[in-house]
């Protein structure tokens, strides 16, 4: 089963359900969909292609699930990583795990600006965090989808 086939059809057969509670957010089928599609053509527009890594270090929130089924839907594969981490750490598991795209929660800005040189399979226009801008990295909410 494709379970990135899952949400699309819940969004046709049920689109004024609720599909997600998160914090002061309800969503239903159809606003997640919508929010999930955006987010996997922005992805692609940025070149994220089927079974590309996309590692996120986010806590439990809306960006997260949004980022687990927009990679689902395109094929490719989440390497989810702790906050917890250190710099060094950090670096060997993304180099490790050959991902190529970061989204990370605003609070993993220095680490990974520290260690962004390392980041060899990760181009610049990929590492993208949630919450405010920070220079240097794209802003998850501001990403554009491909048209």
């Amino acid at each position: 089963m494709n379970i990135g086939l899952l949400l699309p059809s819940h969004a046709r057969n049920h689109p004024n359900h609720t599909a997600v509670v998160c914090e002061d957010s309800r969503l239903s089928f159809r606003e997640f969909n919508a929010r999930v599609n955006r987010l996997a053509n922005a992805l692609s527009g940025l070149g994220v292609n089927k079974g590309d890594k996309v590692a996120t270090i986010l806590p439990n929130c809306l960006s997260l699930l949004e980022t687990y089924w927009a990679v689902a839907k395109m094929g490719a594969v989440v390497v989810p990583l702790s906050s917890l981490l250190r710099e060094k750490a950090l670096s060997a598991l993304i180099q490790d795990s050959d991902t190529g795209t970061i989204i990370a929660s605003p609070d993993c800005a220095a680490p990974l600006a520290n260690i962004r040189h390392e980041l060899r399979n990760v181009p610049g226009e990929r590492l993208i965090l949630t919450g405010p801008s920070h220079a240097g990295f794209q802003n998850y909410d501001e990403l554009e989808p491909i048209q």
